[in-house]
């Protein structure tokens, strides 16, 4: 080798190199309250959580409102995708147990939950849940990894559904990664964690459910298997304003109030572009509430209490 002889590598122009330090600075400024995990960067589930260091506000701040309410025993996440949920309001919780069938994510949520949370706290389960114990595809939007499904006859959201959730317009393959992931039955699976979790004194917790589609089948499961001295919130998210929501309920042999968070705007309904103005000047505050489900629109982060 010449080591006197200089190579050329790459070129950078003075006006590139400034754009570059440009986007540094705001980049440093806009994620300065960053949450400490690692994060997909350009997927969806990750840009509030480098911004704002919070996902899913609502559910985090609900979440919030029953620990103090009591609901602080347990955490079972299911669904837990890269840990975002339970790394975020876990350490309000004596126990966590985390479901996550994609191989990639639990990498990610192993590395997530050791920065977050107490190991001796947390357990992960390296499998779905649904209706049966089974092997299948799990359907991974590229541009969404929090919003992966299963597409088969037991999940309940139309092919349309599954796009538009995932602000798509149509189902097209090119769009999603296909992994080879593995679920066991809700109902199985479960009755045994209660029943550990009761043993140890445990009885009142949060269950949330992030399952694209397999809600139904995980919430029946749930309902078979929760026993009479657990009292568990648990936290759906539905995007199918006819979600059978009564099936549900009546399969619990249990107490249930069935909720909604719901945020409104300072604004009332048809409001004027010229009043929308004057909130953002007299800078007014959206409310978000926990509300009892009114009418029969199912869509949106729903809840049930289970006493």
């Amino acid at each position: 080798m010449n080591y006197e002889k200089e190579y050329n590598i790459s070129k950078e122009t003075v006006l590139s190199s400034v754009k570059k330090n440009i986007k540094h600075y705001f980049f440093r400024k806009l994620t300065k309250s960053s949450n400490h995990l690692f994060l997909r960067g350009g997927d969806i589930i990750s840009i509030d959580p480098q911004i704002i260091g919070i996902h899913e506000e609502k559910i985090r701040n609900s979440i919030k409102h029953y620990t103090t309410e009591g609901y602080k025993d347990f955490l079972i996440d299911i669904g837990a995708n890269i840990g975002l949920t339970s790394c975020q309001s876990g350490l309000e919780f004596s126990e966590i147990h985390m479901f996550e069938p994609n191989p990639l994510c639990c990498k990610i949520l192993e590395v997530n939950t050791s920065i977050s949370l107490e190991p001796s706290k947390i357990t992960i389960h390296k499998y779905g849940l649904g209706a049966e114990n089974k092997n299948c595809l799990l359907t991974i939007p590229k541009h969404n990894w929090g919003g992966a499904f299963i597409n088969d006859e037991t999940n309940s959201y139309t092919k349309e559904i599954l796009s538009l959730k995932d602000g798509l317009e149509n189902f097209d393959s090119n769009n999603y990664l296909e992994v080879e992931i593995s679920i066991k039955d809700t109902e199985q699976e479960l009755k045994g964690i209660f029943e550990s979790l009761a043993n140890k004194g445990l009885h009142r917790g949060v269950i949330k459910i992030d399952v694209e589609g397999y809600e139904e089948s995980v919430l029946i499961g749930i309902a078979k298997s929760i026993p009479k001295n657990i009292q568990a919130v648990i936290f759906f998210e539905s995007w199918d304003k006819n979600f059978n929501l009564e099936k549900i309920t009546d399969t619990f042999d249990r107490k249930i109030i069935t909720r909604k968070i719901v945020q409104s705007p300072p604004w009332g309904t048809d409001a004027s572009k010229l009043r929308k103005i004057l909130s953002l000047i007299l800078n007014q505050k959206y409310h978000t509430k926990i509300k009892n489900i009114e009418g029969d629109n199912f869509a949106g982060d729903l809840i049930l209490e289970v006493f």
